[in-house]
């Protein structure tokens, strides 16, 4: 099936998530988004998770995220 990654198509097996997509779209987005450095999201701007499913022509694009934390 095909799923475009920040706007780049990616074939990829059928039944795969998240997780999956992004090892082959790139190593080191999936590293990043490993560490919390960068985050995924749906086409309508939502952050999935890694597990999630995907389906034929989803859009996904994965963008760096600042995360904060409590200060004290």
């Amino acid at each position: 099936m095909q799923i475009k990654v920040n706007g780049r198509e990616v074939e990829i097996f059928s039944g795969a998530c998240v997780r999956d997509v992004l090892r082959k779209y790139s190593q080191v987005t999936w590293k990043q988004v490993q560490k919390g450095r960068m985050a995924v999201f749906d086409g309508h701007g939502h952050e999935i998770g890694l597990d999630g499913g995907l389906a034929e022509g989803a859009r996904l694009s994965v963008k760096r995220v600042v995360r904060t934390g409590n200060r004290s």
